[in-house]
């Protein structure tokens, strides 16, 4: 396609989004709508009142499959697959021995010899690079099932989000984190908003029929600004901000997703001593002054440099700006610290990460 920057992929629902006139953007290795003419306030509220649908086919979908599908997984990730029921969902996150993160994922078990994991767009190589490194190493009975190609997947979410894909396939009656198959369709009530929501996965064709289908219902269209503003207000992480090779699940206050009980995994000792010397700890800010703090921006406590922003936003709704850190533990909630933004001290508050107020 003339229009699509050389080297970039787009999904299958690219055409209905350029149709619409979205603004694209790179992202992952894929050509993605960042927001469309409404702008990225609008479909945020959008999600947060009615029911917005985000394309998100740019994700990878990695299987696992064997006798020890469920062993093999839980050596490489924090989480303990062997906890959850056939067709539930869990959190998981893949470790370095260092502790630092190489990605968090969500996992579908079809049963403890058949697993989904739906990782990030950016990182999907590296993890099937790191599957297949550890599998070879260790010699589990299992198999590495790149099918990231075959699948297309939107995201419908908001309060709204049940009633409007009922209109399009009927009743649906699932709990959170628990999915089925509806025709040729995976369906989860799953999502990454801090809403109610679900995530449809399918062909093609059928992802492209149901999205036009969804729009039609009124679903509002939504695009990755408006998800990254809705997932940071929730107080949920993002890789490469809150969770990096050089930030462990245990400093991103995410220790309900390792679980320590397990014989062993990639990264155990190295996160029991990151929780026993808690020297670090990612928390939520608000600026008591005039600012936007961006990653990477330093933080201070008069001329010593206790951390550093991983994310910050205007969230749309509100009238205060907020970002996440990476920063002393010893510093605490309700202390205040200062941002360097540009070549001024900006002060701001400790607090939650969590903006969302529901």
């Amino acid at each position: 396609m003339k229009d699509v920057p050389f080297g970039l992929k787009t999904t299958p629902l690219y055409p209905i989004f350029k149709e619409m006139g979205a603004n694209f953007t790179e992202f992952g290795g894929y050509y993605m709508p960042v927001n469309f003419k409404e702008g990225i306030v609008y479909e945020h509220q959008a999600v947060r009142t009615k029911a917005g649908l985000f394309d998100v086919s740019h994700m990878g979908e990695i299987r696992i499959k064997g006798k020890e599908a469920s062993d093999f997984l839980n050596y490489v990730s924090t989480n303990n697959i062997k906890k959850i029921n056939d067709k539930q969902i869990q959190y998981h996150i893949f470790c370095l021995e260092s502790g630092g993160v190489i990605d968090d994922m969500l996992v579908y078990k079809f049963n403890s010899e058949d697993l989904w994991l739906v990782c990030n767009a950016s990182n999907q190589e590296v993890v099937y690079e790191h599957l297949n490194a550890v599998l070879k190493e260790k010699k589990f009975e299992a198999e590495i099932i790149d099918e990231g190609e075959e699948v297309a997947v939107i995201s419908i979410q908001g309060p709204e989000s049940l009633k409007m894909l009922s209109k399009v396939l009927g009743e649906i009656d699932l709990k959170y984190l628990t999915f089925t198959k509806l025709d040729n369709l995976i369906v989860s009530r799953s999502g990454y908003t801090g809403e109610d929501g679900f995530e449809v996965y399918g062909s093609t064709s059928e992802i492209y029929k149901l999205t036009v289908q969804l729009l039609d219902v009124g679903v509002v269209p939504a695009g990755l600004g408006a998800r990254d503003t809705l997932r940071f207000e929730a107080g949920l992480p993002l890789f490469g901000h809150e969770i990096t090779n050089f930030i462990s699940p245990v400093e991103a206050g995410l220790n309900f997703a390792i679980d320590f009980e397990k014989e062993d995994f990639i990264g155990k000792g190295a996160l029991l001593k990151i929780k026993a010397a808690q020297t670090k700890r990612v928390v939520g800010l608000v600026l008591l002054e005039r600012g936007v703090a961006r990653q990477g921006y330093p933080l201070y406590d008069g001329e010593e440099k206790i951390g550093y922003i991983t994310s910050g936003f205007m969230i749309p709704g509100t009238k205060d700006t907020y970002a996440n850190a990476l920063i002393n533990a010893n510093y605490k909630n309700g202390s205040v610290v200062e941002i360097g933004i540009r070549n001024k001290r900006v002060k701001a508050r400790i607090r939650s990460k969590r903006y969302l107020k529901k």
